[in-house]
């Protein structure tokens, strides 16, 4: 059953690939939604007060709380099914979420311990050590990530050379969270696509950005924003 139009609000911490995979699918399906904006450390306490939660999106849609980026978009597929996100065939649902596991959970986590790293190099403190310790970073953690990660992104680049689309002939779920998820490992998309201060933008792009065989995971995702994202994505109201 097709739930009626919720009152919704996303907490987001604007530049990450998570928070950008929730905006993304709530305006790919047209629904009215507040943003509020989240600031590491200084909003931790606050955050694990007023929603339970210790990271970010948080949705919450007349007034039921939805942590975690998977567990939203699961919740608008059946609150909203309209337009779809998701195949019909459960083979290629099967298919989608299976891009979604790998991309969500694991490529993307994997890239963020080595943006870590980077931000240690970088001397980002408090911040990157309040990353760190959040998830686990040591650089033996962060050495077995990006050879995982190295290779993933190989067989990924080829893939989608050549391909609009990861599953299927139309735009689903797999191709926003792969799109999403590849920002701040090859370069998070350009300023016409996506508004982000230079300050901002170094500290989200890591070194793989720059491999040149990483090139057809660039042109890939800038051709879904413009196609498929509606516009320019920009930083919530102050």
């Amino acid at each position: 059953m097709v739930r009626p139009m919720a009152n919704i609000e996303l907490l987001e911490l604007y530049p990450s690939p998570w928070s950008e995979r929730v905006r993304w699918a709530l305006e790919w399906k047209q629904l009215p939604y507040a943003r509020r904006g989240y600031q590491p450390l200084v909003d931790e306490e606050s955050l694990r007060q007023k929603t339970g939660h210790s990271t970010v999106p948080v949705l919450t849609a007349d007034g039921e709380q939805v942590g975690d980026s998977e567990a939203a978009l699961e919740w608008l597929e059946q609150a909203h099914p309209t337009p779809p996100l998701l195949p019909s065939d459960p083979r290629l649902r099967a298919m989608v979420r299976a891009w979604e596991l790998a991309s969500a959970g694991q490529m993307a986590p994997f890239g963020r311990l080595i943006a870590i790293g980077r931000w240690k190099a970088m001397g980002l403190q408090p911040f990157a050590d309040h990353f760190a310790a959040k998830y686990g970073w040591t650089p033996a953690v962060e050495t077995g990530a990006a050879r995982v990660l190295i290779a993933f992104l190989d067989d990924l680049a080829r893939t989608v050379d050549g391909t609009p689309y990861l599953v299927g002939n139309e735009f689903t779920r797999a191709d926003l969270t792969v799109a999403c998820m590849l920002g701040p490992i090859v370069g998070m998309p350009p300023d016409e696509l996506f508004e982000l201060d230079a300050g901002m933008r170094g500290m989200f792009g890591i070194p793989l950005g720059d491999e040149p065989r990483l090139a057809p995971l660039r042109r890939w995702r800038d051709d879904l924003y413009r196609r498929h994202r509606g516009g320019r994505v920009q930083p919530p109201a102050s």
